[in-house]
C-alpha cells in the first residue's frame, strides 16, 4: 500500500468510519470523510470528483443502530427509504468511476427486517459491481448513547449513572470485536485478494457477561429485565485470516468507560 493513498471514507462519524479515519491519517493517507452528521447526505447527491479523486472507496455509510432501533416496526419504512436511496447515489457514482470499493454487512443481513433486507441487496450489489464484501459481527466502543447507540454503550452509561441495567435477561449471545480490531481487520481484508469475508471476535458471550464485567469494572449493582433479547443464529463462515483480536472484552469495556468519562468530564 501507497504511503500517500487517497481515501473516501463514506460514513466518517460512525463508530467505525471515525476510527477508520484516524487510522487512515495515522498511515499518512489523505482522507475525506463523508457523513449526514456533518452535512453531507449522500441519499441526496454524491459529487462525482470526490470519487473520481480517490485511489479506494469505504463504504461505510448506512442507516443503523442498536436493536432497539432496527426492531423498531415504526421506523421499517424510513430504514427501507434512506438505505436504498443511499445505495441507488453510491453504487451509480461507482460503477461511473470504476474505484475499488469495500461495503460494511453484517451478521444482522439474515434479519427479515429492513436493516437486513437492504444490506442483503447492497452486499449483493457490491459484488456485481467487483467490490469487496466485509460481514461484521457486534463491533463496539463508545458512541453518544441514545436511541442509536449499542448495547455495550448502553450498559456503560446506566453504570456510570449508578447500576448497569439490561432491558433483556442477557441470555442473548454476541461476537463483540472493539472497533479499532475491526478497523485493522478492514485495512488487512482491502489489502488482501480476498472479495469476501467475516470479522468477528473468537467466541460468542452473553450480553450478561458483559453487564456483569461493566458493573465489576464500575463496582455497581447490575439489574436484568425478563425480556428474551434477540440475536441472529448465525457463525461466521468465511472468517479473515489476518484477523487478530488484540483487544479482549474485558479491556473493550475499560475503554468504553475511559472514552465515557473522559466526554462527560469535558462537558
Amino acid at each position: 500500500m501507497g504511503a500517500q493513498m487517497r481515501e473516501l471514507v463514506l460514513g466518517s462519524a460512525g463508530l467505525i468510519g471515525a476510527e477508520l479515519l484516524r487510522t487512515l491519517e495515522a498511515k499518512g493517507h489523505r482522507v475525506v470523510g463523508l457523513d449526514l452528521k456533518h452535512g453531507h447526505d449522500l441519499r441526496a447527491s454524491v459529487d462525482l470528483k470526490l470519487f473520481a479523486n480517490c485511489d479506494r472507496v469505504w463504504f461505510l455509510a448506512w442507516d443503523s443502530g442498536g436493536a432497539k432501533y432496527l426492531e423498531a416496526e415504526e421506523l421499517q419504512h424510513q430504514q427501507y427509504k434512506n438505505n436504498c436511496e443511499l445505495s441507488c447515489r453510491v453504487f451509480d457514482a461507482l460503477a461511473q468511476t470504476k474505484k475499488p470499493f469495500l461495503f460494511t454487512t453484517s451478521q444482522l443481513s439474515s434479519v427479515p427486517n429492513a436493516y437486513g433486507r437492504t444490506k442483503q441487496m447492497a452486499a449483493q450489489w457490491s459484488s456485481n459491481l467487483g467490490g469487496k464484501v466485509a460481514r461484521l459481527w457486534n463491533v463496539y466502543g463508545w458512541e453518544p448513547p441514545g436511541y442509536r447507540s449499542h448495547v455495550i454503550t448502553d450498559l456503560v452509561f446506566s453504570g456510570l449513572r449508578g447500576r448497569v441495567r439490561c432491558l433483556t435477561n442477557g441470555q442473548e449471545k454476541r461476537r463483540f470485536l472493539y472497533k479499532s480490531d475491526c478497523v485493522d481487520a478492514l485495512i488487512n481484508f482491502f489489502e488482501s485478494p480476498l472479495l469476501t469475508a467475516d470479522m468477528a471476535g473468537p467466541q460468542q458471550s452473553k450480553i450478561s457477561e458483559a453487564a456483569k464485567e461493566v458493573a465489576r469494572q464500575l463496582n455497581v449493582g447490575v439489574e436484568f429485565g425478563e425480556v428474551k433479547g434477540s440475536e441472529a443464529p448465525i457463525e461466521p463462515t468465511e472468517l479473515l485470516p489476518q484477523l487478530n483480536q488484540k483487544v479482549s472484552l474485558a479491556d473493550g469495556i475499560t475503554a468504553v468507560i475511559a472514552d465515557a468519562r473522559a466526554l462527560r468530564n469535558k462537558d
